[in-house]
């Protein structure tokens, strides 16, 4: 049974999950942040923490592994308006006409708030300093790997990530749902402003494929997790950038497609996850 402690970091409910109580142990600590999807919340993504938990459980490891969950921007306990979360449909009454900027607005404001928690959260946690964390790490399926995918590239503190059924492409992957939609790839649906902050900020706008320091990736630990029948984030959507990925010889990446999975987290993807940072963090 996983041990859970509640911090209220200036209003953001954060849960932070660990097999033993925190006060217990002094080994140094690789922390990872597990990011749930669309209209999801922590609660949701409550027993992939646990699974992961279980399967980092040996007696041989160096580190021990804290799983941190929270709720996105205008989900669970912070969840304002609804229809925000929902995307383009043919049904007026559930389309959202502001997907685009609605989704890319929530993913980059949790890549923010994942920010913002590595800052303060090691005093909430060791005020008195007793104990340590090693490395910083992030996870997310779907829209939290979207947000997965923004923080490896803008945050030189997060040095692995598990982005699951996501996609670091923005654009390509909403110019392919609009044109599902019939949706023009034009404002009010996609505003020049936002297109302008998306060529800015989005992964695959950074020098990605270099091997020097203009590349965010570099050295990072990455594990891409997707399914081969993904139809709302098909991995074709990310194939181009994730092959030509450069993450260095200080690096690593590993690709798993799944086949015949759709958009789904598996028992598979969770298990290769664990044993992921298992081999490269917990044991070393």
């Amino acid at each position: 049974m996983a041990q859970l402690e509640q911090f209220s970091i200036a209003g953001l409910n954060v849960n932070v999950f660990t097999l033993n109580p925190l006060s217990t142990s002094d080994r140094p600590v690789i922390a990872l942040f597990f990011l749930h999807g669309r209209h999801g919340s922590a609660s949701q993504v409550q027993q992939y923490a646990e699974v992961i938990l279980e399967h980092s459980r040996n007696s041989d490891n160096v580190h021990e592994l804290m799983i941190i969950t929270l709720d996105h921007r205008n989900h669970g306990s912070r969840l304002r308006n609804p229809k925000s979360n929902d995307s383009w449909n043919k049904d007026p009454i559930a389309n959202n006409e502001r997907h685009a900027l609605d989704m890319y607005a929530i993913q980059t404001g949790t890549a923010s708030d994942v920010s913002y928690l590595i800052d303060f959260l090691p005093a909430f946690l060791f005020p008195t300093g007793n104990r340590s964390i090693r490395a910083w790490g992030v996870a997310g399926k779907s829209l939290g790997g979207h947000s997965t995918w923004i923080i490896l590239g803008q945050d030189d503190r997060v040095s692995f990530g598990v982005p699951i059924i996501a996609c670091p492409d923005y654009l390509k992957l909403m110019r392919g749902r609009a044109k599902k939609r019939s949706i023009p790839y034009a404002p009010p649906y996609f505003p020049a402003s936002l297109v302008a902050l998306i060529n800015k900020r989005d992964p695959v706008t950074k020098a990605f494929d270099r091997l020097d320091d203009a590349n965010p990736f570099l050295g990072k630990k990455i594990l891409v997790l997707s399914g081969g029948a993904d139809k709302l984030v098909p991995w074709e959507a990310s194939r181009s950038f994730v092959e030509a990925l450069e993450v260095g010889s200080n690096g690593v990446k590993k690709v798993i497609v799944q086949e015949g999975i759709g958009h789904e987290c598996t028992k598979e993807m969770l298990e290769a996850l664990s044993t992921f940072i298992a081999e490269e963090y917990l044991r070393k």
